[in-house]
């Protein structure tokens, strides 16, 4: 099962590119967009990923693997303009998964405002 979707774009001048992607394994998040929606990005994610832990993405650059209070795993790399998020399905539940995805719905759509 593969699942994608793309809004496509450039980074810069107001346009973006979220894919959103799926496998059996692994639910992955890339974004790129322009700095200006850097904000928009780290309210999503403290938001989602930040309130449970105690946790402000706002004004970091992260590159590594991220394990939340709750025990949710994953690999991020977070930067000016760029995010990338892949979450392996087989080492956190089901509600890690299911909150990750919705932060990447939500993501896009914070990105498109």
């Amino acid at each position: 099962m593969c699942f994608f979707l793309s809004c496509s774009g450039r980074r810069h001048n107001g346009n973006i590119s979220i894919t959103l992607s799926e496998s059996d394994n692994t639910y992955k998040v890339i974004a790129e967009f322009d700095e200006r929606k850097n904000r928009a990005l780290e309210r999503c994610m403290n938001k989602y990923l930040g309130n449970n832990s105690n946790m402000s993405f706002t004004n970091t650059s992260i590159d590594g693997d991220m394990t939340l209070d709750d025990h949710t795993t994953f690999y991020i790399k977070k930067k000016s303009g760029f995010l990338k998020i892949i979450l392996d399905k087989e080492k956190n539940s089901r509600d890690s998964y299911n909150e990750i995805k919705a932060f990447g719905q939500e993501l896009k759509l914070a990105l498109q405002e």
